[in-house]
């Protein structure tokens, strides 16, 4: 594929791994019913493209293909954070499951946070979590079927994330995220602007996953009020967080 202008402003993209940059080009020349294009000829199924991305992420030992699957579901997280707000204003579970992702991925790499007594707790808290977003939502009670399916999917994501952070579960956990905010109803409430999260996710999510890095801009779902305070703050968040696991990265390669 040639090299577009605007690839060229995607420096991750740039710089990951060769067998990475063709798969990502090959499954963007393809069009997906599941993303309603009307381009789509029913040869190319999305499953099958997200599947290969994170298989990918396999290459470079368990714990690091494992950071990259929770890596994932943080950065569509904090994008679907707004829509859970939205519909469910008094939720308890989104910050709460953020921070908890966040302390699960420092345990992963410093080894002064590895005791037996945090794993315990962490283990403890994804329990409670699981059970607590487990529960069933009443349509009845959420304004019909329409919100139903948003209010389900977009707390599925979370749902995910957590189970994300069992490793025998995680890829599995990952690929339902995908699919709640690809083709389902997390993000984006409608067909339209499909291709965008598609391809803002190929282009920025997976580079950025693939090094633990934040992408450059973050998708802006229906219902963000302040676009410009939603970047902002969470690319904020993710680039703090990523610049952490990387001195930790350097100190221990260096001990």
């Amino acid at each position: 594929m040639v090299q577009s202008s605007a690839d060229k402003k995607l420096p991750l993209l740039n710089k990951i791994p060769d067998p990475l940059k063709t798969l990502i080009n090959k499954i963007r020349d393809e069009h997906y019913s599941e993303l309603y294009e009307p381009e789509a000829d029913e040869t190319a199924c999305l499953d099958d493209a997200l599947n290969d991305i994170l298989n990918v992420f396999q290459n470079q030992g368990k714990t690091l293909c494992h950071l990259r699957y929770v890596w994932v579901a943080l950065i569509l997280a904090l994008v679907v954070e707004p829509t859970v707000e939205f519909y469910q204003p008094q939720n308890d579970f989104t910050k709460s499951t953020l921070e908890l992702i966040e302390r699960w991925i420092f345990s992963q790499i410093d080894s002064d946070l590895s005791s037996k007594q945090l794993h315990f707790e962490l283990q403890h808290e994804i329990k409670s979590w699981d059970e607590i977003l487990s529960e069933p939502i009443n349509p009845a009670q959420k304004g019909g079927i329409a919100n139903f399916q948003i209010i389900s999917e977009s707390k599925d994501v979370f749902k995910n994330a957590i189970r994300a952070l069992e490793r025998e579960q995680a890829k599995e956990a990952t690929l339902q995220i995908l699919r709640d905010c690809l083709a389902g109803y997390a993000i984006s409430p409608g067909s339209s602007g499909r291709r965008d999260l598609f391809e803002w996710w190929l282009l920025e999510v997976v580079p950025a996953s693939w090094y633990l890095l934040s992408p450059r801009a973050l998708y802006v779902g229906e219902g963000v009020e302040n676009p410009e305070e939603f970047q902002i703050e969470r690319i904020k968040k993710l680039q703090e967080i990523s610049s952490q696991v990387r001195s930790i990265f350097t100190k221990n390669s260096s001990t």
